[in-house]
């Protein structure tokens, strides 16, 4: 993929939290995330938020029911998708700058750096397709927390899940088929503390 694990890189679009990246339950995870089934099939890797946030860093873009960030459903074609008003503009409206703001604030906390509801993204194999339905390759996802980054954050590499469902970090690997609980486990303990 061009990423090397262990290596901390920039980041900056749609998040969401660690709650809602299970490997190896990767349909859960799409159903989950708003990716179409299958979307993971080609392994992914998993990125972990590696710093701390200001309001400056980010916007909100509701939950990954909202494909895009946008109200609705997603549609037929990604003009008819763009036409869809943004989570981010509809607060902004409502609230003003300075309430917009207060709601940010409010958003931080140490947990987006450690534990479940650290910030993740999942960057599977197969990418982004311009041209093709949005609402096909994005339906809506399972309501798990849903931020914009809009400038570049450090994100640590941590996790590389191959098509076989290996799961390989830069410390250890595990087969997550037939690793069962006990391999989950040792994975999700070390996605909430990898620094």
């Amino acid at each position: 993929m061009g990423l090397k694990l262990g290596d901390v890189t920039g980041f900056e679009g749609n998040v969401t939290t660690l709650q809602w990246v299970k490997p190896g339950h990767e349909r859960q995870t799409e159903a989950s995330l708003g990716y179409e089934t299958g979307r993971l099939a080609q392994g992914y890797l998993i990125l972990l938020l590696n710093q701390t946030l200001t309001p400056a860093d980010f916007e909100f873009d509701g939950t990954t029911m909202r494909s895009g960030g946008r109200l609705g459903l997603p549609a037929a074609s990604e003009s008819e998708d763009a036409l869809r008003p943004r989570v981010h503009d509809v607060l902004m409206a409502e609230r003003g700058p300075d309430g917009y703001a207060a709601l940010q604030r409010a958003a931080l906390s140490p947990g987006l750096r450690r534990g479940s509801e650290r910030i993740a993204k999942v960057l599977p194999a197969i990418r982004h397709v311009t041209g093709r339905i949005p609402a096909e390759q994005y339906p809506m996802g399972g309501g798990g927390l849903q931020w914009r980054l809009v400038r570049e954050c450090d994100f640590l590499i941590a996790v590389e899940v191959s098509p076989s469902g290996v799961a390989t970090t830069p410390h250890f690997s595990v087969h997550l088929p037939s690793g069962g609980y006990e391999a989950r486990a040792r994975l999700r303990q070390y996605m909430m503390t990898a620094h």
